[in-house]
């Protein structure tokens, strides 16, 4: 009977030994999980880095966009004031920009006198036209906070749009 106690014992002392061994590996096995999390937290960390220095390089290359339009906007029309200049030509460039007033009057003396509009008149109005922006709520937004003061970068990230875009909204409305 003794022998059978010993191997009871001995059996006893295996399955704790086993059940010992087993926990370690599986408390090893969870340390793991958390070093995978932890490596997964910081790699989503780098690639919101990397996609915000990202954000950042497209909003100054739509800025430099939008600088060379304006330069180039800006030379053009030095061009085009050198060229009235040379040809002495009676109807320049300047003259040639509507104005709000000129051609509103234009079209409520044209209504009063009940003449067909000549070619003139048509074309005034199709520059005219041609000139408005529609504004949609999210441009509304943009005008309504740059006109609160709040940087071009900021209104970007709160209306997830591009700087530049932000930039050339606020400049065309001023």
């Amino acid at each position: 009977m003794e022998i059978f106690y010993i191997c009871v014992i001995l059996v006893g002392i295996f399955i704790v030994c086993f059940a010992l061994i087993w926990m370690v590996i599986e408390k090893k096995n969870a340390r793991d999980y958390r070093l995978d999390l932890d490596e997964r937290k910081h790699e989503l960390q780098q690639v919101i880095e990397d996609a915000e220095q990202l954000l950042i390089e497209l909003n100054n290359f739509s800025g430099y966009i939008v600088d060379r339009l304006e330069e180039k906007q800006k030379y053009l029309e030095e061009l085009l004031m050198k060229v009235d200049g040379k040809t002495g030509s009676a109807d320049s460039y300047e003259s040639r920009k509507p104005d709000k007033k000129s051609a509103e009057s234009i079209a409520t003396e044209k209504k009063n006198n009940d003449f067909i509009p000549d070619k003139d008149y048509m074309s005034l109005l199709s520059e005219k036209k041609g000139k408005l922006i529609s504004l949609d709520d999210r441009k509304r937004e943009v005008i309504k906070l740059s006109r609160n003061g709040i940087s071009s970068t900021e209104i970007a990230r709160l209306l997830n749009m591009g700087k530049g875009e932000i930039e050339l909204i606020s400049r065309m409305c001023k």
